[in-house]
């Protein structure tokens, strides 16, 4: 037979699983050392990091821009000046085949900037735009055609979802930033699209990945947000004689208030503009008092070169002067040094090592990063996943931005840590809010709003609602539902002050009041059960027999109230419980949805949007979910508090519910703790109107008290007595009233012939 040639026949295969185990370590190896940057600490200060309330960073152009040309940048120029005839003159210029200056003038009927509106030539701009392979244009007609209202009497398009999807691929494979966070947006709803963790991962990591690289290049402009349905001034911003007051206490020479004027100069928050000269200016009034903090945003400027000339042996002299004030941000300014190495200090990894831990240990969100860093590439350290994920994490807790990127890049892969697709697509979410494309937009829409321009301010919020972001849903849904704006609104064929009008509005609002309160937000929630009670906005009917369109109506009515049921079960029977956290521990997330489903939803095509009538279990399971929201922000209290009245007021008199005072009462006093500086004169009527009717309730019923009353003799006694003493007082009162009666006169005084002869006798 021969000898055997098995062992030799296996050999290509041993090899080939050999190489392909090499080629996958390799390939790991890399992909952990592409995540790390050794940034040096320029974006999140201790106190001022970063956070969901400050919406991200400024470039100088985006990169969208790069290739438009000269006619366009003047007109996007002039029309941040709000200079509309000099924007019409510049876009007069462009060539019939600008698809960018087509869009742009589009976007100007859209609104009414300059001329006036017209839905229908701003449809026609900015198809004729997308059409010529425009990225804005195809993202404004995507927007759109998700946001028509079918309802609108001479409306021009009707919504298709289609096309809307179909616009926003094609911005996106562009790489249109706000498209690209709309694809992934939907893809991780499941909105018009398969939900798919992976897909929408893969349309976020790409702008996430341009806006932690800006991070890496300096100090980023912040923007507030600004709540637009919430009652009071944002606690956070300053006026401007505020401002003023704190720079005349700088100037007299307190360091503190030098160091925090420099320090909100530099960043641009709290109502101060961002200006690196008077940065420098203040904060150098706080270092020549030894002050440590200022004396490490100095080294921070003269490292990157932010308003001064760039020199890291100028940085390297102001941090050692921190350091030796104990100042953890001049540790993670000292440890850069040393990791990068300059002219007066060599490269010395132990040195670095040392100030980036004693930074993180601190509470430099810097320090941590950095820290991090050093753990996943193992430089200086030993090489530890673990460490690496648990210090990202830390600086995650205090919102810096490059650290989120980073970990949900580990869970992307399962790198230190659990495998989470969903961790990971909310945490790249977060990181592309921070970029340049929502800033900006958010900046202008409050400028906007500000000064009275109600449509334009919609248009910037609607474009950043379809990219996810809530507070631009809830901002825009407030202007509709309010009738600030008439965005969509066909001018013509319905009059604005209409109620026609506000009921059109409310059904623009709901949608975006949906998507808002998907994203755990307590004013949309609230405000849908407001709809919810009151009947407005529009609901889903299947087109079946009458029967069973009504069923199918109410269980499409009633689905949200199961699923808000579903996490406030225990607000029955303790109103603060919690609905807990919306991302899992562990584990991998869904990455599509199942096929049933989706064969299940190709079976409703018959099913449209009706008028939406009065359900009050629908508004008690939307007030319910609001009630038990745990409250991370004070801007939440007013809405959780009002939610909880509603709760009391509809358990107190039984709307949808059986009456149940006790739990009424617990209610008005959940309402009356979650917002202590809120108006308590209500909850306080309430709560002794909720007394009142329970001590008349307790009393028994008027069937049993007599029976009682019949059983008992000395009932029976005391009857006797009452009749036999209102017998008396009536013989009493006749007796009484004939004595009070006057006599008639006799018959002989009567007589006038027997009177005068009584006289003559005498």
């Amino acid at each position: 037979k021969g000898p055997s040639l098995g062992a030799l026949e296996r050999w290509p295969a041993m090899w080939c699983r050999l190489l392909f185990l090499l080629l996958c370590g390799f390939i790991s190896l890399w992909g952990t050392t592409v995540l790390v940057q050794v940034y040096g600490g320029l974006y999140g200060l201790p106190g001022e990091a970063f956070d969901d309330e400050r919406a991200g960073v400024r470039t100088s152009e985006d990169s969208l821009l790069a290739n438009a040309s000269e006619s366009y940048l003047a007109a996007a120029r002039a029309l941040e000046e709000r200079d509309y005839s000099r924007t019409i003159s510049e876009l007069e210029g462009c060539g019939p085949e600008n698809g960018a200056c087509l869009g742009l003038l589009g976007e100007m009927h859209l609104i009414g900037a300059g001329v006036s509106r017209n839905f229908s030539e701003a449809f026609r701009l900015l198809s004729a735009g997308a059409d010529l392979g425009d990225p804005d244009a195809q993202y404004a007609l995507g927007t759109l055609y998700a946001n028509a209202v079918d309802e609108t009497p001479g409306g021009d398009f009707k919504r298709q979802e289609a096309l809307s999807v179909l616009y926003l691929y094609a911005a996106s494979v562009s790489g249109h930033p706000g498209a690209q966070m709309a694809m992934g947006y939907r893809h991780s709803q499941g909105h018009g699209v398969p939900k798919s963790c992976s897909t929408a991962a893969l349309n976020y990591i790409e702008v996430a990945r341009r806006v932690a690289d800006v991070y890496s290049a300096g100090m980023p402009q912040a923007v507030e947000l600004v709540r637009l349905g919430v009652d009071g001034k944002d606690a956070k911003a300053m006026s401007a004689q505020e401002v003023s007051l704190f720079v005349e206490i700088a100037a007299s020479g307190d360091a503190k208030i030098a160091a925090a004027v420099g320090k909100r100069y530099l960043l641009g928050i709290n109502g101060f503009r961002q200006s690196y000269a008077r940065a420098a200016h203040h904060l150098q009034m706080a270092a020549e008092k030894s002050h440590g903090g200022a004396l490490a945003l100095l080294g921070y400027m003269y490292c990157l070169g932010l308003g001064v000339a760039k020199s890291l042996d100028v940085a390297y002299s102001y941090f050692v002067a921190s350091v030796a004030q104990g100042d953890a941000l001049g540790h993670n300014g000292l440890g850069y040094i040393f990791f990068h190495g300059a002219s007066v200090q060599k490269v010395d990894l132990k040195e670095a090592v040392a100030h980036f831990n004693a930074s993180a240990y601190g509470g430099s969100a810097d320090g941590m990063f950095n820290l991090a860093s050093l753990f996943l590439t193992g430089t200086g350290v030993d090489q530890s996943f673990q460490q690496a994920a648990w210090w990202f994490t830390q600086a995650l807790d205090q919102g810096h931005t490059p650290a989120a990127y980073s970990l949900a890049v580990m869970h992307l892969n399962g790198i230190g840590t659990v495998r989470n697709c969903r961790i990971a697509v909310d945490l790249l979410k977060r990181v592309c809010e921070r970029g340049s494309w929502v800033s900006r937009k958010l900046q202008d829409a409050y400028d906007l709003h500000r000064e009275g321009a109600g449509d334009s301010a919609a248009w910037l919020f609607l474009r950043l609602a379809e990219a996810g972001h809530d507070v631009a849903q809830m901002n825009l849904a407030h202007l509709l539902d309010s009738g600030v704006s008439s965005l969509l609104l066909n001018a013509s064929a319905v009059p604005e002050p209409s109620e026609q009008a506000r009921a059109l509005g409310r059904i623009q609002a709901q949608r975006h009041w949906e998507l808002s309160a998907e994203q755990g937000n307590v004013l949309a929630e609230l405000r849908l059960g407001d709809y919810a009670y009151y009947g407005w906005g529009l609901r889903l009917r299947g087109g079946f027999s009458d029967e069973e369109d009504d069923e199918s109506a109410s269980g499409t009515a009633a689905a949200p109230a199961a699923a808000a049921a579903g996490t406030v079960d225990a607000a029955d029977a303790d109103p603060a419980a919690t609905t807990g956290d919306a991302a899992a521990a562990g584990g991998e997330a869904e990455e599509d949805v199942a096929d049933e489903d989706w064969e299940a939803l190709s079976a409703l095509s018959d099913f449209k949007l009706v008028r939406q009538e009065a359900d009050v279990a629908l508004a008690l399971a939307r007030y319910k979910r609001t009630a038990s929201t745990r409250i991370t922000a004070e801007w939440m209290q007013p809405f959780v508090a009002r939610a909880s009245f509603n709760l009391g007021y509809m358990h107190q008199f039984g709307f949808g519910v059986t009456p149940d005072r006790a739990l009424a009462r617990r209610y008005y006093n959940r309402c009356a703790e979650v917002d202590p500086g809120g108006v308590h004169m209500p909850v306080a009527v309430m709560l002794v109107l909720v007394s009142v009717q329970s001590y008349f309730t307790a009393l028994p019923s008027t069937i049993s008290v007599a029976g009682i009353a019949l059983a008992d003799i000395r009932v029976h006694v005391l009857a006797v007595h009452i009749v036999t003493f209102g017998v008396l007082l009536m013989l009493r009162r006749i007796f009484s009233a004939a004595r009070r009666r006057p006599r008639p006169p006799s018959a002989e005084a009567a007589s006038p012939t027997s009177a005068s002869a009584a006289a003559a006798q005498r």
